[in-house]
């Protein structure tokens, strides 16, 4: 974006990579949120075939997607490795692909959760976001604030 857009708030690169890395973890316990708060109404949410015990598989996805953004959130405000940038990058494309995926999933089959479907397009504008920051920073051309 321009310096001289209305839009664009001089930040430091890395810090505006972490507000979007937190951001998504944000949004995903929201996701999950809206999903217990269907018990209020009635809904069983209840996995077909659950054998009352999280599957190691449950347990895994949420590391994927929770506890490895919180990290990179984390290192981000404290490393500018080559390594991480790459990592950061790989991993944002990784989520925004899964993201996508999952919006056209509930578009196709929940259409009517709108809250679920304008959270979920919020998720996939914040995880855009993240993919341009992050790419910025591995080319180099990232703002230093």
């Amino acid at each position: 974006m321009p310096l001289n857009s209305k839009f664009y708030i001089p930040m430091q690169s890395q810090l505006r990579a972490a507000i979007l890395w937190f951001l998504l973890v944000f949004c995903y316990l929201i996701h999950g949120y809206y999903h217990l708060a269907e018990l209020f109404f009635g809904v069983d949410i209840k996995v077909p075939d659950a054998k009352g015990a999280v599957p190691v598989s449950a347990h895994l996805f949420s590391v994927f997607i929770e506890i490895l953004p919180l990290a990179l959130g984390l290192l981000s405000l404290y490393k500018t490795a080559k390594w991480l940038q790459w990592v950061s990058f790989i991993f944002a494309i990784l989520l925004g692909l899964l993201n996508l995926v999952h919006l056209g999933g509930t578009i196709a089959k929940e259409a009517g959760e709108i809250r679920q479907v304008a959270l979920l397009t919020f998720i996939l504008v914040v995880n855009i976001l993240l993919i341009r920051e992050t790419n910025r920073q591995r080319k180099g051309i990232a703002v230093a604030g």
